[in-house]
């Protein structure tokens, strides 16, 4: 079984800790209001895009490509390691042999094998991946999923934008941007069944009564202090997002989202009956709700040791969920307008360490993608015999952001500005995949 625990520890003795909290009630109301700031900043002009919701599964630690996508059978034991590809149903494609139910969704998947970054430490590698661009400074802990939130308008005003699944991934929020469209986490135990978002909960002892009584003050504080706000766009945000969290916390439509118990047995034993698995059915779920953006963490990918008999245990939970995922969107009809990604900070070494591991690799490692408007049963870009480094068609991370910005239709060229007035590029000279585009 994978499990996620929120304070997970790397190599690098880096906490990936849920570091960003939501508030329930507070004094006149609660804190979630920071949640929302969509439509608050000037916007440039958009085109269409395919995609209208992403989900990013975030293998932290740094999965070895060249044991799981990009499999180099007739090298030297000491890479090559022990698993054997197996066919897809694509020609020509083979993956990992403890990835059989994925295998037979290939037709649906891009496999990008020439993905490379310049950073092979945890902490810079996440950020050069979430972020697309090289942590120049501290500053520039920005993310996609907080500009696709701040850029994209919400479907449904009952669901966050931007939901963090146990916890934001490390440089996964906002940054400059600001508190408001940083997402919303969900560390809960989906396999209760009694599992509740708590965000989305009342807290038992304020009675609806009180806290519409709350909801009323709150707007007559607002009225009298119109005017200030009327001054201060951050004043501004924090009234209008109220109103949105509001919205949030007391929508049936939003709390439907979070009700795992309306899926069917069968399909949730499908997903698998862990918390990872559940995590993937919930996100499918709030996909349906409107959500643009749920980041999804699933650790223990760093393997310096014995790399052989964990991947082996991970892989196969992690086969029939992403499988189920893939095929359940389809099902739904929602593959087509859901981007859905798969990938970590980098790959592995192709030589097998004397602790029986492989360590970190950037030069080359390979991702996932499938559906919003990406091109099914194909693989881009390569790396050479030994997966080493990339042979061609090399893909940087700023061009897989441009990559995930064009399919959502904003144009990944243009500067956007911090509250603060600070200009921030979306892509530092990226340019979107076209192989990999329908």
């Amino acid at each position: 079984m994978i499990e996620e625990s929120a304070y997970t520890t790397d190599c690098d003795h880096f906490h990936r800790r849920d570091f960003i909290k939501v508030g329930v009630l507070g004094t006149l109301g609660f804190s979630m209001t920071d949640l929302f700031r969509i439509e608050t900043m000037a916007k440039s002009e958009q085109f269409l895009g395919k995609t209208k919701s992403v989900i990013l599964i975030w293998l932290g630690g740094g999965p070895s490509h060249i044991d799981i996508w990009d499999l180099k059978p007739n090298v030297p034991e000491e890479i090559r390691g022990i698993f054997k590809p197996i066919k897809t149903n694509i020609p020509g494609i083979k993956i990992c042999e403890h990835l059989p139910n994925i295998a037979q969704q290939m037709d649906k998947i891009c496999l990008i094998r020439s993905m490379t970054s310049p950073e092979t430490t945890h902490k810079r590698g996440t950020h050069c991946m979430m972020a697309g661009l090289l942590p120049l400074t501290a500053l520039t802990k920005l993310s996609d999923g907080s500009i696709v939130t701040d850029l994209k308008e919400q479907p449904n005003a009952g669901s966050p934008p931007y939901i963090a699944i146990p916890s934001p991934i490390v440089y996964g929020g906002d940054n400059l941007l600001g508190s408001a469209l940083a997402p919303a986490p969900l560390n809960e135990n989906l396999t209760s069944e009694s599992f509740k978002f708590r965000t989305l909960v009342t807290p038992n002892q304020i009675m609806q009564q009180r806290f519409d009584r709350r909801k009323t003050l709150r707007e007559l504080i607002d009225a009298t202090f119109k005017k200030y706000e009327s001054q201060n766009s951050g004043a501004i945000a924090t009234d209008e997002f109220y109103n949105t969290a509001y919205n949030m916390i007391s929508s049936t439509e939003a709390r439907a989202a979070f009700d795992l118990n309306k899926e069917s047995e069968k399909l949730r034993n499908e997903y698998r009956r862990d918390q990872f698995g559940q995590r993937c059915l919930l996100a499918r779920r709030l996909v349906q709700a409107g959500v643009r953006f749920i980041t999804i963490k699933l650790g223990g990918w760093d393997n310096h040791n014995n790399i052989f008999p964990s991947l082996k245990r991970q892989l196969k939970s992690f086969d029939q969920t992403i499988a189920t995922l893939i095929r359940d969107l389809a099902n739904q009809g929602l593959l087509d307008s859901t981007l859905t990604l798969i990938m970590g900070e980098f790959g592995r070494t192709p030589i097998i360490n004397r602790r029986g591991g492989r360590d970190h690799h950037s030069k080359v490692f390979s991702i996932m993608l499938a559906g919003g408007g990406i091109k099914g049963g194909q693989t881009i870009g390569s790396s050479d015999a030994y997966g080493e480094v990339p042979v061609d068609l090399p893909v940087r991370p700023e061009d897989l952001s441009a990559t995930i910005y064009h399919c959502l239709g904003i144009n990944y060229k243009q500067p956007i500005e911090s509250p603060e007035g600070a200009r921030i590029t979306l892509s530092h000279n990226g340019k979107h995949i076209q192989q990999a585009l329908i």
